[in-house]
C-alpha cells in the first residue's frame, strides 16, 4: 500500500513548492502533479528519485510512511522566500545558459558557413566583387551574436558569481550520455563531409565550378558539426558549472571559459585564417579545406577528455 498521494502535498508544502513550481522543476505539467496528489496516477521511477531529492526526503517517507502535516510544518516566511529566490535563480540560470548556448553556436555556425557563402557567391556571380557580399553578411551576423551573447553572459556572471547546485546526479548523468554521443556524431559528421567532398569533386569534376559547389556543401556540413560541438560544450558548462561541479572536483565555472573551450576557439580561428590566406593569396581553395576537418578532430580530442 502506498501513501504517495497523501504524503506528496505535505512534503511539497514543507519544501516551499507550489504545484506549478514543482512541475517546472521536474519538467512535467502542473496537471501531472495535480493527478499525483489526487491519486489518479503515479510518476515514473526516475521521477520519484528526482522528486525525493527536490523535497529532501527519502523514498520511504514519500511512498510508504503515512505522514502527518503536524510532523512537517510549513517553512517559515524567510525559508519560503529563500526557496522561492533559489527557484527563480534556477529558472533564470537554465534559460540564460540555453540562450547563450544557442547564440554562441549560431555565431560559430555563421563564421564557418561564411566560407560556404563566399563560394556560393562565386557560383552565382562569378569572379566579381559581389561574391564577398554574403561572406561579410554572415560574418557581421556572427559578430553581432558573439557580442550580444558575450555581454549578456558577462552581466549574468557578475550578477550571480556563485551558483548553487541545481541539477541532480540523474540529470547530469543523462546529459553526459547525450554529450558523448553528440561529440562523437559531430566529429563523425566532419569525416563524412570529407568523404562527400571527395565524392562530389570526382562526380562534378567535368562540371563548370564543380569543385566550388562541392566545397560549398562541405563547409555547410562542417559548420553544422562545429556549431554542435560548441553548443554541447556550453551545455556541459551549464550542468557542471554550478555547485554540482565543485562537489565533484570541477572548476565551478559556467561558461565557455575553460581551457578546452579556449583551445577549441583558437584551433578553429587558426584554421579559418589559414584557409583564407591559402585561398586569397595562393588561390589554393581546394587543398586548403583540409584544415577544417583537422581542426574539428583536434577540437574533439581536446574537448572530450576533460568532459567525461
Amino acid at each position: 500500500m502506498t501513501h504517495f498521494e497523501h504524503n506528496l502535498p505535505i512534503l511539497r508544502r514543507r519544501a516551499g513548492y507550489t504545484q506549478e513550481n514543482l512541475a517546472e522543476a521536474l519538467g512535467v505539467s502542473r496537471q501531472a502533479v495535480s493527478k499525483w496528489e489526487s491519486g489518479q496516477s503515479l510518476p515514473e521511477a526516475a521521477t520519484l528519485l528526482t522528486l525525493a531529492d527536490l523535497l529532501s526526503c527519502t523514498l520511504d517517507q514519500l511512498m510508504r510512511e503515512e505522514l502527518s502535516a503536524e510532523d512537517f510544518p510549513p517553512p517559515s516566511a524567510a525559508e519560503a522566500e529563500a526557496e522561492e529566490a533559489r527557484f527563480a535563480l534556477f529558472v533564470a540560470y537554465d534559460r540564460h545558459m540555453d540562450r547563450f548556448s544557442a547564440l554562441m553556436s549560431a555565431g560559430v555556425f555563421l563564421s564557418v558557413a561564411s566560407i560556404a557563402a563566399l563560394l556560393a557567391g562565386y557560383l552565382n556571380w562569378g569572379n566579381t566583387g559581389m561574391i564577398v557580399l554574403p561572406f561579410f553578411l554572415c560574418l557581421a551576423a556572427a559578430v553581432f551574436l558573439f557580442i550580444w551573447g558575450g555581454i549578456a553572459h558577462s552581466d549574468f556572471r557578475k550578477a550571480h558569481p556563485e551558483v548553487p547546485p541545481f541539477y541532480n546526479p540523474e540529470a547530469i548523468a543523462a546529459f553526459r550520455k547525450l554529450f558523448r554521443a553528440g561529440i562523437a556524431a559531430a566529429v563523425a559528421a566532419i569525416l563524412v563531409a570529407v568523404a562527400i567532398l571527395v565524392g562530389l569533386s570526382v562526380l562534378w569534376q567535368f562540371q563548370p565550378n564543380g569543385g566550388a559547389a562541392a566545397c560549398t556543401v562541405f563547409f555547410l556540413i562542417v559548420a553544422a558539426a562545429v556549431g554542435a560541438i560548441v553548443y554541447l560544450g556550453i551545455q556541459h558548462s551549464k550542468y557542471h558549472g554550478s555547485g554540482a561541479a565543485r562537489a565533484e572536483g570541477g572548476s565551478g565555472e559556467y561558461g565557455p571559459d575553460g581551457p578546452s573551450d579556449r583551445r577549441c576557439s583558437l584551433i578553429m580561428s587558426a584554421a579559418t585564417i589559414i584557409f583564407l590566406i591559402a585561398g586569397l593569396v595562393f588561390n589554393a581553395w581546394h587543398p586548403a579545406w583540409v584544415v577544417f576537418p583537422v581542426g574539428g578532430l583536434l577540437c574533439g580530442m581536446v574537448d572530450a577528455p576533460g568532459r567525461k
